[in-house]
């Protein structure tokens, strides 16, 4: 889960304000922290069986799961994850006819107008693509430059880019951690690779990829992959969930329009333009 605090907490919360029990089954790859507020629960007062989590890995996150979606005493399921999981929850709560709430994931487009401030649509893309190592489902997946200023957009972002540092979060000085586990460090390689390997025309690294994954700590270094006018590359449809922005290149407002619509997911989107009004009219 990308952000479990958050998310465990506000889901858990509003039940509980509501007047229901909850049952916090976290991701296999991030139990501490539920855990944790589970003993501030006990420590703050609550009573037994008010806030509950459910440890596993993910064999038996299978059976935890269908088990607690086909439970009828069990009236609404929250979950934040990907797309086929989803799926599999959602149909396993029709029999029950469970209230179910999915937040599956997104492709977050980025759009910088000609009229935009560079600088602050910088600083606004390094936030929106490069916290929590670019694993966030409203990250900045697709970054579109208006052709104008896309060169220098790229040169801008690319020396912000280069001074981050990878390594422990807590280490002083360290930007970027590491990706939540090897099969996301993989994910990530096989987008990136697998585009570069298309040879299309204007595709570029324009920051490679410094530090590799040994197994055990699954680092993947800032990298600005260019893809200019090619909208068509299938990377433009895919959720990176890494520290890779993609760029793309737009002529006309309208352009840019079509082109951050054309995906299946809503989610966010970010916005540079000094005329935000007529912007908005096209969403």
């Amino acid at each position: 889960m990308e952000f479990p605090c958050c998310h465990g907490h506000k889901k858990a919360g509003a039940a509980i304000a509501a007047g229901c029990s909850v049952i916090n089954a976290p991701s296999e790859d991030t139990p501490l922290v539920s855990l944790y507020m589970a003993k501030l629960a006990i420590e703050a007062g609550f009573p037994p069986g008010l806030f509950n989590v459910i440890p596993s890995d993910i064999e038996n996150k299978r059976i935890i799961g269908k088990m607690l979606c086909e439970d009828p005493s069990i009236a609404a399921l929250s979950f934040t994850g990907s797309t086929p999981v989803g799926k599999v929850l959602s149909k396993q709560c029709a029999d029950t006819v469970k209230r179910v709430h999915l937040e599956l994931g997104g492709n977050a487009p980025l759009i910088v107008f000609e009229s935009a401030d560079i600088d602050r649509a910088v600083d606004g893309a390094m936030l929106a693509k490069f916290r929590n190592a670019g694993q966030a489902c409203n990250a900045a997946n697709r970054m579109l430059i208006h052709k104008s200023i896309y060169a220098q957009f790229v040169e801008k972002l690319a020396a912000k880019v280069a001074k981050l540092k990878v390594g422990n979060g807590l280490d002083k000085g360290v930007s970027v951690g590491p990706l939540v586990n090897t099969k996301a460090y993989k994910k990530v390689t096989s987008i990136v690779d697998g585009t570069l390997a298309l040879n299309t025309t204007n595709v570029d690294m324009i920051t490679e990829n410094q530090v590799t994954s040994d197994g055990d700590h699954p680092f993947y270094s800032p990298a600005i992959l260019s893809c200019q006018e090619n909208n068509d590359l299938p990377i433009f449809h895919e959720e990176i969930f890494g520290p890779v922005a993609t760029l793309f290149s737009f002529d006309t407002e309208a352009e840019a329009v079509e082109m951050a619509n054309n995906t299946r997911y809503g989610l966010q989107a970010y916005i540079f333009h000094q005329g935000f009004v007529p912007v908005m009219e096209g969403f």
